[in-house]
C-alpha cells in the first residue's frame, strides 16, 4: 500500500508520515464501513428471498418455517462483525454486535467472503471452506436446518 500511494501521490514524504497522508482513521472506517454496506446487502437480499420463498408456501409449509423461527447467525470477518435475526415473517434484524447463543456462526476473511459472494461459485466456496478461509458452524439443531440454506446463498 505504501509504495502504491508513494507512485500516485508526487506529495507523498516517506513512511514517517505514512499514517498521516492517508488519514489511517478514515481508512479503518472505510474499510469497516465497507464490511457493514456488504451485511445490509445480504440482509436485504436474504429477506426478499425469504420472503418469496414464504409466499410460495402452503400454510403447513410457512408453519413449519415458523417453528424454527427466530433464527440468528453471527457473521465474523476480519473487517467486522455482524448478527442476524431471522424472524417468524421473513424479516431479518442487523445488529452490529454478535449475539451471545447463535444458532449458527459463519467466519470468514471479508474478502473471501465477499468474493464468494458475488461469484456464487460452489467450486470456489468448497475450495474456500477446504482452505479454512470459511467456515460455518451450527450450534443447535435449528442451525442444522439453516447451515443449508447459508451454504446456498454463497453458492455451495
Amino acid at each position: 500500500m505504501y509504495a502504491r500511494l508513494k507512485s500516485m501521490n508526487s506529495n507523498f514524504k516517506g513512511e514517517e508520515t505514512f499514517f498521516r497522508e492517508i488519514g489511517f482513521l478514515p481508512l479503518v472506517i472505510f474499510m469497516v464501513s465497507n464490511f457493514y454496506e456488504f451485511a445490509e446487502e445480504l440482509r436485504t437480499e436474504a429477506e426478499n428471498t425469504i420472503k418469496s420463498e414464504l409466499s410460495r408456501r402452503s400454510f403447513l409449509e410457512r408453519a413449519g418455517f415458523r417453528i424454527f423461527m427466530p433464527l440468528t447467525v453471527n457473521i465474523v470477518t476480519d473487517q467486522g462483525a455482524v448478527s442476524l435475526t431471522i424472524f417468524k415473517d421473513g424479516t431479518i434484524q442487523l445488529r452490529r454486535d454478535i449475539s451471545s447463543s447463535p444458532d449458527n456462526i459463519m467466519k470468514a476473511n471479508f474478502e473471501t467472503l465477499i468474493g464468494l459472494w458475488h461469484s456464487r461459485d460452489r467450486n470456489q466456496f468448497v475450495q474456500a471452506e477446504r482452505e479454512g478461509r470459511i467456515k460455518i458452524t451450527s450450534r443447535s439443531y435449528r442451525g442444522q436446518q439453516a447451515e443449508r440454506k447459508l451454504r446456498e446463498l454463497l453458492g455451495y
